[in-house]
């Protein structure tokens, strides 16, 4: 690589000397302007090496910046996992609970058969469905979509535990589904509402 940048200076140098090759130059012109050229070579040597030398430290400074990000990468990775894990509801296990029930009641699903999306939110600590204790705490995943119930009404929507398990977030139900709901007081059975995330 060198020689090749040492031949293109060479040329680069040489040219202009070939048009005043017509002139006449005495012996000693022409050894003082191979002198010059021959400093200019060597300035032109001594640049490259400091930019190989620039260019290997920049290799390695790249290096080191595709380490950190690919590591800042993968700590964003586990705290949006650990921030979805803050915005899932809690339910503490009591005497006679089994996944289905919990899955089946109001402020959860109000649907049995949802059960698995309990297990396995908390299959690190439920390794047998079938076997929950009470005192445990279990995750409730939220849901993206609700369809409404009989009796249903914003607030309560907002208390569920599948939702926001805080009735005073209605408003966010209500801003992203105005095109649904003609008068917040006034929700039908069977409505589909988007609920929002941040």
């Amino acid at each position: 690589m060198k020689k090749i940048y040492s031949l293109f200076l060479v040329l680069l140098i040489a040219l202009p000397m070939l048009a005043f090759a017509q002139e006449k130059m005495t012996e000693k012109e022409a050894q003082e302007e191979l002198v010059r050229v021959k400093a200019e070579l060597a300035d032109a040597e001594a640049r490259i090496e400091e930019l190989e030398i620039m260019a290997k430290e920049l290799d390695a400074e790249v290096g080191t910046l595709q380490a950190r990000y690919d590591e800042l990468t993968a700590q964003l990775e586990t705290l949006k996992k650990e921030w979805e894990l803050c915005q899932y509801g809690r339910y503490k296990v009591v005497e006679g609970d089994w996944l289905s029930k919990i899955a089946g009641m109001r402020n959860v699903y109000h649907k049995g058969a949802q059960w698995p999306m309990i297990y396995e939110a908390n299959k690190e600590k439920v390794k047998n469905p079938n076997l929950i204790y009470p005192g445990w705490v279990l995750l409730i995943p939220t849901l993206d979509k609700y369809s409404v119930i009989p009796g249903d009404c914003l607030y309560l929507i907002a208390s569920y535990l599948s939702i926001y398990s805080n009735a005073k977030r209605w408003p966010e139900i209500y801003e992203a589904n105005k095109d649904k709901i003609k008068d917040r007081d006034m929700i039908y059975p069977r409505q589909e509402f988007i609920i929002p995330h941040e």
